[in-house]
């Protein structure tokens, strides 16, 4: 995640990023996780949290799960416990559901 907001940040870009991340279980530090994601959230960055498999998940679906959220840019999507049985159109139509919205905020 460093990395991508290194390159964001190098590339000059003044469009939003959009980014995708595969998760399959609760981050290991989630203080700095935390503080990461409130570090981006002026920049422009959107991280959107993809749930593959069977791990603890919780974590990335309550970041933003109430009306008083603290990350309003981050979207998580379920890709189920079994990811390739969700339908492509139904899968990808969920990866920019989250972006789509929170570029119309």
């Amino acid at each position: 995640m460093r990395r991508a907001v290194g390159h964001y940040q190098e590339s000059g870009a003044a469009d939003p990023a959009f980014v995708i991340v595969q998760v399959g279980d609760e981050p290991w530090d989630k203080a700095a996780f935390r503080s990461l994601l409130q570090n981006t959230a002026t920049l422009g960055v959107f991280w959107l949290f993809v749930g593959f498999g069977r791990g603890k998940l919780a974590f990335f679906k309550n970041l933003n799960a109430s009306a008083s959220a603290t990350f309003t840019n981050v979207g998580f999507y379920d890709a189920s416990k079994n990811p390739g049985s969700v339908p492509g159109d139904k899968f990808y139509n969920g990866l920019v559901e989250c972006f789509g919205a929170w570029m119309g905020r």
